[in-house]
């Protein structure tokens, strides 16, 4: 095994995640239940799954839960939720096992929505009643799964005409891919771990609309990935990618990591150039997809081991790859980009076959079970209500 391994599913998310939860526990996505509220329907996780995916005794449905209340010294709006989309990092938080990704019981879960704007405060200037927008809940993935969710003004953005409301709701992933293919320049070979989900599906078509030469992915949907502009998919469960002759004699520029585990860095080493001759390795994930972080000691301990890899790959540059983890960056801006992209043509979020779900205790738990189990081929997608 390669030196400083890391080990979280999303080392992003768990960074941002770890910046922001003293600001958390002062600052609830939802309203505490009081008589004197508005009700609204919502999904509850009442506990912390025990295993991945295994969702069904742990989330229930609410049809009288108090809606969410403006705090009017704040830049805050009111969304009535149209769609909600989940990612892994949504898993995670069901999973409790990230000490600072473990939000009090009971919650409402996921965060990643398009809806229109329903009430603002006074100090929100850039949003009115009436607007639709993509929009999420910045650093702490709950308060989406719901009929109303509370939203700082400042992490959301409006949703172009012509985009559809579950492409906009859906296109989160897509700011990550967006991000992790940023070093793409033209001619590259570039090699995408991971390519029919939410981050690798979106990471291939970014990486042929950078211009790159030739992309490989991993996935065993292999018409999916064709289309969407992968020349070479290699079904892992037939093949270690690692081994294949053609990626030895001729190796890749960048490999984007979208996966985790299984020490793909340690085997990407035998297919991707040196440091030296501008190899990159692309890490949106880590070494373990399922980390234990239950204590401040272990996530302590992972915060710091996090910049160890880079910097031997950067000593022995005449012999490794460069290693790069993604690091926070402007979730907002990169909303707004991709969301352009979209309305332009040169991207469209591919959604699991399952999507869009229905907005029921039993289309939110499959939902869940989906993305959890690791059976998504897209973007997994719940749907309130057409707009009105």
């Amino acid at each position: 095994d390669f030196p400083f391994a890391t080990s979280v599913p999303s080392i992003t998310s768990a960074i941002r995640c770890f910046e922001m939860s003293s600001n958390h526990k002062k600052k609830e996505s939802v309203a505490s239940p009081s008589s004197n509220a508005e009700s609204m329907k919502c999904a509850l996780v009442t506990d912390f799954a025990k295993k991945f995916g295994e969702v069904e005794d742990i989330i229930t449905f609410s049809t009288n839960f108090p809606r969410p209340v403006l705090d009017q010294k704040k830049k805050q709006m009111i969304v009535r939720v149209l769609c909600c989309s989940i990612a892994a990092g949504d898993s995670i938080v069901l999973g409790g096992k990230i000490i600072f990704l473990r939000p009090k019981l009971p919650f409402v879960p996921g965060m990643d929505v398009c809806g229109v704007v329903e009430a603002v405060t006074d100090k929100v200037k850039d949003f009115k009643v009436g607007d639709i927008v993509a929009a999420n809940n910045g650093f702490m993935p709950v308060g989406g799964m719901a009929e109303y969710m509370l939203v700082d003004a400042s992490l959301a953005v409006f949703k172009p005409p012509s985009v559809d409301i579950i492409q906009a709701a859906a296109c989160s992933s897509a700011v990550t891919s967006l991000h992790s293919v940023k070093n793409v320049k033209k001619g590259d070979r570039v090699l995408v771990l991971g390519g029919s989900g939410g981050v690798g599906s979106s990471a291939i078509r970014l990486a042929k609309n950078a211009g790159a030469s030739f992309i490989a992915t991993t996935s065993t949907q292999h018409a999916m990935c064709s289309s969407l502009g992968a020349d070479e998919v290699i079904n892992y469960n037939e093949e270690n990618w690692w081994e294949r002759d053609t990626f030895r004699n001729n190796p890749f520029d960048i490999v984007i990591d979208t996966v985790g585990g299984g020490n793909f860095y340690g085997k990407a080493v035998h297919v991707l150039k040196s440091n030296k001759r501008g190899g990159h390795f692309i890490a949106v994930t880590g070494d373990d997809p399922k980390p234990d972080l239950t204590t401040w000691f272990k996530a302590i301990r992972f915060l710091i081991k996090i910049p160890g890899r880079p910097l031997w790959t950067r000593i022995r540059r005449a012999k490794y790859p460069r290693f790069t983890t993604l690091m926070p960056y402007d979730e907002t801006n990169g909303l707004a980009q991709v969301l352009a992209l979209i309305e332009k043509g040169d991207l469209e979020i591919i959604l699991d076959e399952s999507s869009p779900l229905p907005f029921t205790e039993e289309g939110v738990k499959t939902a869940f079970k989906t993305q959890g189990y690791g059976h998504a081929h897209g973007k997994v997608v719940v749907k309130m209500e057409s707009v009105q």
